[in-house]
């Protein structure tokens, strides 16, 4: 076993679809699909149940993976160490991202970022998207993590992935479910931000909905997901959240596995000409494959 089969199986459970996942990988498909048939024969394991329609990971394949995605990241760091230690750079980065990457994202995707570049300080701040994307623009900012897409020629690269969850009051009628999906929604009061504070957010949301026949529709409006989740647990409505945000769990609040195996990406993004040298390293030293939640849904 390779750490390049681990990288393999680690796209692959996060596309669930072959073609997909050879294209982030940067190979063909036939040589990833011997890969991983190779990788299941050592093992004497299926990771993954295939059919015409979709591929799913298996019990064991889920069990495997988990693992493989902490071997990755650890092999990535320590590779972006080496590049730090090389370098000796010194500075100061100053670094916005959404809301509603605080709960798990921010911390994880930056950790890889200060073990690179030790000697570099990292000035970490909350911007709405189109805040964000401005303070870019004029180079307020060297680096922020948003939700794609982004615009006005900036370049990102996705470094986070995670599932939508459903919030609902304890006391509401789904609350007893283990799951749920977008037609259970219909009807229903969603608590949820102004598409204006949160566009590629929002737009998921309002993509997924359309894309099983059912218009997005938010009845309570809320700034951010905190208040949303709030809001919830007040019992006024329901909401569309990301897995990571489960970390936040007031009393009265249940979360439920979205039917609709729909993620949420964040991003980096950057001005390439407005970049310093320790901007550029810390930028160098993000995630090559997105990381996942470290207790996912």
């Amino acid at each position: 076993m390779e750490l390049r089969d681990l990288e393999c199986i680690v796209v692959l459970a996060d596309e669930l679809h072959f073609g997909r996942a050879a294209a982030r990988l940067g190979i063909a498909q036939p040589p990833l699909t011997k890969r991983i048939q190779k990788l299941e024969a050592e093992l004497g394991l299926e990771l993954f149940d295939r059919s015409s329609h979709r591929v799913e990971l298996t019990m064991a394949g889920a069990e495997l993976v988990a693992q493989a995605r902490r071997v990755v990241s650890s092999a990535e760091r320590t590779r972006a160490v080496a590049r730090g230690l090389r370098t000796g750079v010194q500075g100061v980065v100053r670094i916005a991202a959404v809301g509603s990457a605080f709960y798990e994202a921010v911390p994880r995707v930056l950790e890889q970022a200060r073990a690179v570049v030790p000697n570099v300080q990292l000035q970490v701040d909350e911007l709405e998207t189109t805040e964000l994307i401005e303070a870019l623009r004029f180079g307020d900012i060297q680096l922020g993590l948003l939700r794609p897409p982004a615009t006005h020629g900036l370049a990102t690269q996705t470094v986070w992935l995670e599932r939508f969850v459903v919030a609902v009051g304890s006391s509401s009628p789904f609350a007893a479910r283990a799951d749920i999906s977008v037609e259970d929604l219909v009807g229903a009061d969603i608590v949820f931000f102004e598409r204006s504070e949160g566009p590629g957010y929002w737009d998921r949301v309002a993509a997924l909905f359309h894309a099983h026949g059912v218009e997005f529709q938010p009845t309570v409006p809320a700034p951010h997901v905190t208040t949303m989740v709030g809001l919830v647990a007040l019992g006024v409505g329901v909401s569309i959240v990301p897995e990571s945000a489960r970390r936040l769990t007031p009393p009265g609040v249940t979360y439920l596995r979205l039917r609709e195996n729909a993620t949420l990406p964040l991003a980096i993004a950057a001005r390439a000409d407005r970049l310093t040298r320790p901007a550029q390293m810390v930028l160098d030293a993000m995630p090559t494959q997105p990381l996942r939640p470290l207790w996912p849904f």
